[in-house]
């Protein structure tokens, strides 16, 4: 991950004071993006308030200086999946306050928790439809 870049796309984020906290996550943590990999933020916005044109001007500024795709994920509306995913395995860029950052985790965890046995359920029955087609129609 190039620091220059990360400080850069800090610099912008922390511009917008609506922004709480921001997090940069996927493969250019993971450290197997490509060149045509897009750099993915999450966002938590204060009162969850950010209208259309300011998304969008954030969007354009941090491709502007990323010289990439940016997607932005609203963390205040975010699945649980994807909140799962973005503080187990992204990178903080910055938080304006440790106890709401700190207590939002912790909601996102439980809920996490309470949708797993749904989303479990849901992909076992997901494979059991799968191995019933394959099984019908044979294996070619």
């Amino acid at each position: 991950m190039d620091n220059n870049l990360i400080n850069r796309l800090i610099k912008i984020l922390k511009k917008n004071n609506k922004i709480i906290m921001a997090y940069v996550f996927g493969s250019i943590v993971k450290g197997n993006e490509t060149k045509d990999s897009d750099i993915d933020i999450a966002i938590y916005i204060s009162k969850g308030e950010i209208d259309a044109f300011e998304y969008l001007s954030l969007k354009r500024e941090l491709m502007d200086v990323s010289s990439k795709e940016v997607d932005i994920v609203i963390l205040n509306d975010a699945n649980p999946l994807i909140k799962q995913e973005i503080f187990r395995d992204g990178k903080k860029l910055f938080s304006r306050d440790k106890e709401l950052e700190s207590n939002f985790i912790v909601h996102s965890l439980f809920e996490y928790e309470d949708m797993k046995k749904y989303y479990d359920l849901s992909y076992k029955s997901m494979i059991t439809r799968i191995r019933k087609e394959v099984e019908k129609h044979g294996q070619n």
